[in-house]
């Protein structure tokens, strides 16, 4: 028997994990960024985080904090479907597993009944 741990994730599967939670701290890093910009209590002409958000704003036509939203919930919904994906392989494995498990008892079962001649 191997001492090494089966692994209960796939690697595909924490990768993806990893880049969807990058993807979603840095669109809360944007909110939190658009909201200083707008509610700091510094004049906006010497608030560099504004002087930013207005840059970005008439590049793009959102600031921060819209770019920061829609990063955060398309990547929680990005998320969210890969969890129930991954979730719904794992149970199609557990049931096999399960039925395999019940297949070998009733072999073993019936074998055990047979009686032996002698």
């Amino acid at each position: 028997m191997s001492n090494k741990a089966k692994l209960k994730i796939s690697v595909k599967e924490l990768v993806l994990y990893i880049i969807c939670g990058a993807f979603i701290l840095w669109g809360l890093t944007y909110v939190v960024l658009g909201l200083l910009a707008a509610y700091l209590p510094i004049a906006q002409s010497a608030n560099p985080l504004y002087a930013a958000d207005s840059a970005i704003r008439a590049a793009f036509g959102l600031g921060f904090l819209g770019w920061g939203l829609i990063l955060t919930c398309g990547f929680a919904c990005v998320f969210a479907i890969m969890l129930n994906a991954f979730a719904k392989g794992t149970d199609k494995n557990v049931d096999k597993d399960q039925r395999r498990a019940a297949r070998r008892a009733a072999r073993l079962k019936a074998t055990e009944e047979t009686p032996v001649e002698e």
